[in-house]
């Protein structure tokens, strides 16, 4: 296994090799193109070889179809054109398995979808089932990615390798960081998320910061200098985590401040009106 410069150099020349792909067509945002990347620092360390174009390529419609299916399931804006499109795509690349086990237990989850809203048992299902999104997300590229994985052995990997369980908890802080940011959107929407799975802002905020905690806790992982860089993107999402939070404690301060004054004013006009 590499030290950590050679694995450093490992995972910046995936960088710089990913960087086309900020300027293209697909992948549609930044964070799948780092997923990518990420991918491709896996592979080989794994492999000793890295992704070739055209898997990278197979990859990145597999992320774009993944969000499509989400976008439905969500009852976002959804393209049925670009669905089928990048289905067909998918078909030709010989990844027909992957995608067929990947939105058979997919819907098995939403069928399971908890509801906006609740207490901390809510909250704790809305949790389980991002996590279980995430790790099927991971699993399915996986099983794309290295070969002779199925898409349960892929989720599987998420648990029980470091690896993949690094990128595991690198990507649900950035669902930590998407939650709070898009609260007030989620919640109009009736989305289920870790923001909005409790009835009040405040406890929401508590246990999701108390969540971000546990995924950015490096203490029961792998030293393995391979996994340097890895670990380096988990200290690095977790403190940008830290800075999501406290901007959702202070956007709810910051409303609860103009709402106490609203009240203050309406008592004033009201008063004034009775004089």
């Amino acid at each position: 296994m590499p030290g950590r410069l050679a694995a450093s150099r490992i995972a910046l020349i995936s960088f710089l090799r990913g960087i086309p792909l900020f300027f293209s067509r697909r992948p549609g945002t930044p964070l799948r193109v780092l997923c990518l990347m990420a991918f491709d620092t896996v592979h080989i360390l794994r492999t000793s070889r890295r992704l070739s174009v055209q898997k990278i390529r197979e990859l990145a419609a597999l992320l774009d179809f993944g969000s499509y299916a989400n976008d439905y399931f969500d009852g976002k804006q959804f393209s049925f054109e670009k669905y089928q499109m990048t289905r067909r795509q998918l078909k030709a690349k010989d990844t027909d398995l992957v995608v067929r086990a990947y939105l058979h237990r997919l819907r098995e989850l939403e069928k399971q979808r908890p509801a906006a809203g609740g207490d901390d048992r809510m909250h704790y299902r809305a949790q389980l089932y991002r996590e279980a999104v995430v790790r099927l997300s991971l699993g399915m590229l996986a099983a794309a990615s290295l070969e002779e994985m199925t898409v349960e052995e892929g989720i599987e990997a998420t648990n029980q390798t470091a690896d993949l369980e690094l990128l595991y908890r690198i990507v649900m802080l950035c669902q930590v960081i998407d939650d709070v940011i898009d609260y007030q959107q989620d919640a109009d929407a009736g989305l289920p998320g870790l923001m909005t799975s409790h009835a009040t802002l405040d406890r929401a905020l508590k246990l999701t910061s108390a969540s971000a905690a546990r995924y950015a806790d490096q203490r029961s992982l792998s030293a393995s200098p391979a996994l340097f860089p890895i670990r380096l993107a988990l200290w690095g999402v977790a403190a940008l985590t830290r800075t999501a939070i406290l901007y959702g404690y202070g956007r709810m301060i910051l409303h609860a401040a103009c709402c106490c004054s609203a009240t203050v004013t309406e008592n004033s006009v009201s008063d004034n009106a009775r004089s």
